[in-house]
């Protein structure tokens, strides 16, 4: 007997679902491509220097960048508050790039396998459309299930949209405070 108190997602339900996922996968793509553009711009690649950081993953950037980071404000080659941007925005990468993985390597289910072990949606938005459960598809950390709504991963687009354009301006504002002359 099928459980009556789940509704069955509609086939427009589903394609709103893959659409919010193909967005995501872009708008995540865009986001590594600028953050592998800063983080080469950080650590001073010229010439042939970009081919370190191709093929990195955001992991490996977010380490990496906050390691060079680390030598900038030993350096004082800005003001510290340019340093504590550029923090805050890597961990931001981490954490969109976390739940990106989840999503995109995810297998979506329209009822909760665990029942009682599902973990509640990522936001505390109310639902605004059909409610879904994703576990991951690589169980590397055991078997995990939350729910979510297209629009929480559409929200998680719009995230991954933001810090790309949030990574170029912060480039810019440090360019400019390393070229300004500063009062001695």
């Amino acid at each position: 007997m099928e459980d009556e108190s789940v509704p069955i997602a509609s086939p427009a339900s589903r394609e709103a679902l893959y659409r919010a996922i193909g967005r995501l996968a872009v708008e995540s793509a865009e986001l590594e491509s600028r953050l592998r553009h800063v983080v080469g711009w950080l650590a001073g690649d010229h010439d042939a220097g970009w081919i370190v950081f191709e093929g990195q993953s955001v992991e490996w950037l977010v380490s990496n960048g906050r390691a060079v980071l680390g030598e900038h404000a030993v350096m004082e080659k800005w003001p510290a508050a340019e340093n504590s941007r550029f923090i805050e925005l890597l961990g931001q990468a981490q954490e969109i790039n976390r739940a990106r993985n989840y999503i995109i390597h995810g297998l979506f289910d329209e009822d909760c396998l665990l029942e009682d072990e599902c973990e509640a949606r990522p936001v505390s938005s109310e639902a605004d459309g059909h409610v879904w459960h994703v576990v991951r598809s690589r169980y590397r950390k055991g078997y995990q299930e939350r729910q979510i709504t297209v629009s929480d991963i559409e929200a998680l687009g719009d995230r991954a949209q933001q810090l790309a354009t949030d990574l170029n301006a912060a480039k810019e504002a440090a360019l400019d405070a390393w070229l300004r002359p500063r009062d001695n």
